[in-house]
């Protein structure tokens, strides 16, 4: 590793640093970057967006426009995908409390990042009018979870849904989806 580089990452770890001393929210701790960038993003539905601090329970909250659970899920990229071939998201199932939790989700968004970029190449978003409507998905997919723990042949804690099945449940014109940081109508 060459001085130029180490003095890149010497300067990017300090603003961090000072993020994190005005904001109370640690950036790089569990990719809390890719969160706060999906926030900026959905400012422009959810004006009074915030993140919560934390590592844990609720990711962000949009008091005025009325929600107070929001999920937010990341995942790297290396291309836009189709929506056939979006990644799945994972809801970790690890804690006595995490199959209810799912379902206390008011609004559920999803970005994908690609290595390098700050803001998602693209994400999705599903308000809370809309989400309710994923509560069979997650009996379906909770109930998978638990036979294949009884039968004790997975140590996987997760359960993951994929934009594909979110369709089986959600019309596509409910969803929003975002590109490059921006609400879009094509995909």
């Amino acid at each position: 590793m060459n001085t130029d580089a180490i003095d890149h990452l010497v300067k990017g770890l300090q603003h961090f640093a000072v993020f994190h001393k005005l904001t109370n929210i640690n950036a790089l701790d569990n990719y809390g970057y890719r969160e706060l960038m999906q926030i900026v993003e959905l400012r422009q539905i959810l004006p009074s967006i915030e993140k919560v601090p934390g590592r844990s329970g609720v990711d962000a909250v949009a008091p005025e426009q009325g929600y107070a659970n929001i999920e937010l899920k990341s995942t790297g990229v290396k291309k836009i995908p189709t929506v056939d071939r979006w990644p799945s998201a994972m809801f970790d199932m690890s804690k006595m409390t995490s199959q209810q939790k799912v379902y206390e989700f008011e609004g559920f968004g999803h970005g994908l990042f690609a290595p390098g970029q700050p803001i998602p190449i693209c994400s999705y978003w599903i308000g809370k009018e809309h989400f309710t409507k994923l509560h069979p998905l997650f009996d379906k997919k909770i109930e998978a979870y638990k036979q294949l723990k009884e039968s004790k042949n997975s140590m996987r804690e997760e359960i993951q849904i994929s934009l594909k099945e979110i369709l089986d449940y959600i019309n596509k014109e409910d969803i929003v989806f975002f590109k490059d940081g921006k609400v879009t109508h094509d995909y």
